[in-house]
This record gives structure tokens, C-alpha cells and sequence, in this order.
């Protein structure tokens, strides 16, 4: 992938974050994928969809209450997204979704859990992967190597939105 690609692709702002969040390396351009991606995965969501109080490094549980979503830190404190609108959709029961779904300036990033899954089984959000919206398909922030068309993929699922009315993605 290349910067021109990612820039068209994913807006200027999200290459940006994507810059800050550590995920692309502007030197060559390519996806950093060192040991620590979920660090970064989650830099990015800090400078993407910031918290009104602490980081999404500290959260151990996300869940919708009524049309909001709060995350949930260790001590028992909770908080919610600093942009409330941000959140506009959840798969799954809402005290524990299987995803959620973000939009920051027209770009949906989704956040799926699995307790048991490859990567959610060691983090104590239990997110499993973050996926951000790219034309035509989906590129997973923290499994680099795995792109998923827009149409056949889990992506394209139907999402339930805030008010409780359908959220389809479309490609």
C-alpha cells in the first residue's frame, strides 16, 4: 500500500491519524507491524474518536446505555466519547456487543469483540480487531495483511443503529 492509495483512499484527516496512531510508517509508507499493534490500533482511536475522559488503552468494556456508548475502565468509572455522534451503530446485545460502529467525517471504523478470538482473547477490552472503511473494502488495523471486500464481508453486515432502526453498510 502506498501513500498516494491510503491518502485518496482513506480521506487526508484519517491518513493523518493514521500517521499519529503509528499504524503507516511515512518513511516508506507501509503498514508498521511490530508486536504492538493494538497500542497503535488504539492511538488511533484516541485521536480519532477521543474519550471525554482518559484513553481507549484503559477501557475494559464498551456497552451501549440507552442511544450512548460508555466505556467502562477497571476501577468501575466510566466515560463516554467526547463527540457523542460519533457512535451510530452496535451488532449484539448492547451490554456486550460483538462491534460497534464509529463514524469520523463520513469514515465508518468498526470494533469487534471476541472473547476467544485471536487477539481479543489478550486484551482486556476483549476488541479482537479494529477495521477501517477504505473504498471498496475494509483493511483491518490490527491483522495488516487481511483485506476484506465491502460486499461479501463481515463489513457488510446489518448493523442495529442507536435509535434501535436497521444501520446496513453498503459498498
Amino acid at each position: 500500500m502506498d501513500i498516494s492509495t491510503i491518502s485518496n483512499e482513506y480521506g487526508e484527516q484519517n491518513f493523518t491519524n493514521l500517521i499519529n496512531a503509528g499504524i503507516v510508517n511515512v518513511k516508506t509508507a507501509e503498514a508498521v507491524t511490530d508486536t504492538d499493534t493494538m497500542a497503535n490500533a488504539k492511538q488511533f482511536l484516541d485521536n480519532t474518536f477521543p474519550l471525554a475522559n482518559g484513553s481507549h488503552k484503559e477501557v475494559c468494556s464498551y456497552v451501549v446505555y440507552y442511544q450512548q456508548l460508555l466505556m467502562f475502565f477497571t476501577d468501575g468509572t466510566h466515560t463516554g466519547l467526547k463527540d457523542s455522534g460519533q457512535f451510530v451503530a452496535l451488532n449484539g446485545h448492547k451490554s456486550e456487543p460483538e462491534a460497534i460502529l464509529l463514524n469520523s467525517n463520513g469514515t465508518h471504523v468498526e470494533l469487534s469483540f471476541d472473547r476467544g478470538g485471536k487477539t481479543g482473547n489478550k486484551d482486556q477490552a476483549h476488541i479482537d480487531d479494529v477495521r477501517l472503511e477504505g473504498h471498496e473494502y475494509w483493511i483491518s488495523l490490527l491483522n495488516i495483511e487481511e483485506k476484506r471486500n465491502i460486499e461479501g464481508s463481515q463489513a457488510s453486515q446489518l448493523f442495529t443503529a442507536k435509535d434501535g432502526k436497521d444501520y446496513p453498510l453498503k459498498g
